[in-house]
């Protein structure tokens, strides 16, 4: 089908779930009155980085080959999923070496074996997509931390956090808007949620807040990303009451970052064989084109998939794609298209097919392939 282009909120760089929210503009936390189900959780796109305009090469004549090239990372196992087992209160205290007191601002020692877990599953999550792996940037664990602190203490999320929110830091609020957020809301009904749930969900945005942006997901498969720091504040407060609140920074990092080497021509959500914990049938599909390896920017913000027109099949026939649209929003690579696909179900190879995307003012095809394993 041909695609219009869809509505996109300017201001956010990353979607919103009910845990935690992204780096990105805006608050997608929402209204946190009614007492929630169990379960729920809160994610917030992150505010959107202004970087400087990066020039336009030359164009270019001929465009990237359609069919999709062999593997250019590794295969990395995916690490196993954790099944919470006890109470929330000792799953929770599982987490630091020294408990959080949120009530007193101050966020506890988040164990290493955390963030350590969190890159893992996180590389194995790019490694899905030919991405290359991060690097953990230490250096910036204090702002993801204290971002983490004041959604927690506040039970909501923002990236943009006012000065008169409980425990409000500067560096905190640098934090939150540089971050995927998860969590921000304060209930006893609150159900537990692993480090590999807050991944998924930001990676199926199904909790986002903000319809139709897929942000978060942007962020996480950034070929350019390059490090990530991870902060999270868990307790159980004196009422009774839980409050749980996760930020994984994922924009502006000390010291820069390296742009990586052997880049694949495309990134797909989801693409080959995908685990079913990573994808929901309701989530909208994905698509950005690397056509620069060498910037964000540059050529890569000028991909048009105005004239563009998407195919998904299986072996017997093609299934009806809808709610398609498009941008060239300058975060993460500057160009995404994204739609949904009705009838989706796991075990099924399924071909995409997306032709007549302008790439350097030549219509380009591209052809992959997915398949939703358990």
């Amino acid at each position: 089908m041909r695609i219009s282009r869809g509505h996109w909120i300017s201001a956010v760089s990353a979607g919103t779930l009910l845990l935690g929210g992204c780096g990105g503009g805006g608050d997608g936390g929402g209204s946190n009155s009614a007492a929630p189900t169990s379960g729920t959780v809160q994610v917030v796109p992150a505010p959107t980085p202004s970087p400087a305009p990066s020039p336009v090469p030359s164009p270019t004549p001929s465009p990237a080959p359609s069919p999709a090239p062999s593997p250019l990372v590794t295969p990395v196992p995916i690490p196993t999923p954790v099944t919470p087992s006890g109470s929330w209160a000792s799953n929770a205290a599982a987490l630091f070496t020294t408990a959080p007191d949120v009530p007193n601002c101050r966020p506890g020692t988040l164990a290493q074996s955390v963030r350590d877990d969190v890159l893992a599953r996180m590389n194995a999550i790019r490694a899905l997509h030919r991405l290359p792996a991060v690097t953990y940037s230490s250096a910036d664990d204090e702002a993801a931390t204290q971002a983490a602190l004041m959604m927690a203490a506040n039970g909501q999320l923002s990236h943009t956090p006012a000065a008169t929110w409980k425990c409000y830091t500067a560096l905190g609020a640098t934090g939150a808007g540089t971050s995927n957020l998860y969590g921000g809301l304060i209930s006893p009904f609150l159900a537990y949620y692993t480090e590999d749930m807050y991944l998924g969900g930001w990676l199926t945005e199904t909790s986002n807040l903000v319809a139709n942006n897929v942000g978060h997901r942007r962020w996480m498969l950034d070929p350019f990303l390059g490090k990530i720091a991870y902060g999270r504040v868990a307790q159980v407060l004196a009422d009774g009451s839980r409050t749980d609140a996760a930020a994984m920074k994922v924009v502006s990092f000390t010291g820069g970052v390296t742009v990586p080497a052997n880049l694949p021509p495309f990134v797909a959500y989801p693409y080959g064989d995908y685990p079913a914990r990573y994808f929901d049938t309701s989530s909208l599909l994905s698509f950005t084109a690397i056509v620069d390896p060498t910037q964000r920017g540059g050529a890569n913000a000028s991909v048009d998939f105005s004239k563009a027109a998407i195919s998904v099949s299986d072996e017997a026939s093609e299934l009806a794609v809808s709610n398609v649209s498009y941008d060239n929003l300058g975060y993460a690579v500057p160009n995404n298209l994204q739609f949904a696909v009705a009838g989706l179900k796991a075990g099924i190879t399924y071909s995409v097919k997306i032709t007549g995307v302008g790439v350097r003012g030549v219509a380009t095809d591209y052809r992959y392939t997915f398949r939703i394993v358990s």
